[in-house]
C-alpha cells in the first residue's frame, strides 16, 4: 500500500493590544500538489497558482488593494521544494514503522432531516 502523506506549515502572527490583526501564510506540498497562500484577518491576499506559474491576488476591486513584491512567487515555488524535502525526510523517517489503527474516537448519529413522530426518518452516522 502506497502511503500519500501531506505537509502543511502554517504561521500566525499579531499586532499590539490596541490593534489585533490575524496574519496567516499556509504553505502544504504532495508529490502532485502544491499550496502556498498568505492571508490577513480570515481574507485571501495572494496566493501561488503552481499550474499558471504566478501569484494571484483575488481581492475584489472595491477594496485597497494590496500588492506583493515582486519575486513572492519565485519565493514560493522555492519553498515548495523545502516542503517537498522536508515531506522526504519525514517519509525516510517513518518508513517501516506499524500503522496505528485507532478505534473512532466518538460516533455521532444525526436525522437529515427534521424528525416528524410516526414518519419514517433519515439516520446519518458519521464514524
Amino acid at each position: 500500500m502506497k502511503m500519500k502523506l501531506l505537509l502543511f506549515v502554517c504561521g500566525i502572527l499579531s499586532g499590539t493590544a490596541a490593534v489585533f490583526h490575524e496574519d496567516l501564510a499556509i504553505n502544504g506540498c504532495s508529490d502532485s500538489d502544491g499550496e502556498f497562500m498568505y492571508a490577513l484577518d480570515g481574507e485571501e491576499l495572494w496566493y501561488a497558482d503552481f499550474k499558471k506559474q504566478t501569484g494571484v491576488e483575488p481581492q475584489p476591486p472595491f477594496v485597497d488593494h494590496a500588492t506583493y513584491v515582486e519575486g513572492t512567487y519565485e519565493s514560493a515555488v522555492a519553498n515548495q521544494q523545502i516542503c517537498r524535502q522536508n515531506l522526504n525526510t519525514i517519509r525516510e523517517a517513518t518508513k517501516g514503522l506499524p500503522l496505528k489503527r485507532d478505534s473512532p474516537s466518538n460516533v455521532v448519529v444525526y436525522s437529515r432531516d427534521e424528525v416528524e413522530l410516526g414518519e419514517q426518518n433519515t439516520l446519518i452516522c458519521h464514524v
